[in-house]
């Protein structure tokens, strides 16, 4: 027997990740680009095993936290994904709880520079033990639809220099519980 609870439909965004060579070379094309103000974060992000989409716990700056699940496709191009935000008071303790009940698949140190380009976030992460990485997210709303927001994620592509053979799939979750941390991309 399924209950509805009147929960909202996730949030929506589409997003393209990329493996860099030089972090200098992006922060300076994220400068240029950049409409907003910029923040650096250090994040903790633990992956849980589920059975669908990803469920990962981000404690930032160690003091906030937010249980993020999000579900997209493993494809090496601009993708669509589903998520669900949720604000955590007590991360600490919700790590071992989630921990216990569902498994630790992996966990991911980084710090995370975030750019805002209109209603794209740019991030320029430095991933513990994986590498240098950018990250587009467009958020899908009713005044930025998928085809727009894709056209923009292509825009920042090309600013950036990135080429289709250094476009991930994979999360960086994903990518530590791959042997030796490599993930090609696909």
């Amino acid at each position: 027997m399924d209950i509805d609870v009147g929960l909202p439909e996730p949030a929506c965004n589409v997003e393209l990740k990329a493996r860099l060579v030089s972090a200098s070379q992006a922060h300076q094309v994220a400068r240029e680009l950049s409409t907003g103000s910029v923040e650096r974060q250090f994040q903790l992000d633990t992956y849980f095993s589920c059975q669908h989409g990803r469920l990962k716990l981000r404690e930032i700056d160690h003091q906030r936290g937010q249980l993020i699940w999000y579900q997209r496709a493993d494809q090496a191009v601009a993708r669509e994904s589903h998520y669900r935000l949720v604000e955590i008071d007590d991360a600490g303790l919700l790590r071992q709880a989630l921990g216990e009940a569902l498994g630790i698949s992996g966990e991911v140190e980084k710090n995370r520079t975030i750019y805002w380009y209109e209603n794209v976030r740019i991030h320029v992460d430095e991933v513990e033990s994986l590498g240098i990485f950018l990250e587009f997210e467009a958020v899908i709303s009713e005044s930025c639809d998928r085809v727009a927001a894709v056209a923009k994620l292509e825009r920042l592509s090309e600013a950036f220099g990135i080429g289709a053979n250094n476009v991930l799939t994979m999360s960086y979750g994903d990518m530590v519980s791959t042997e030796g941390g490599e993930a090609a991309p696909r």
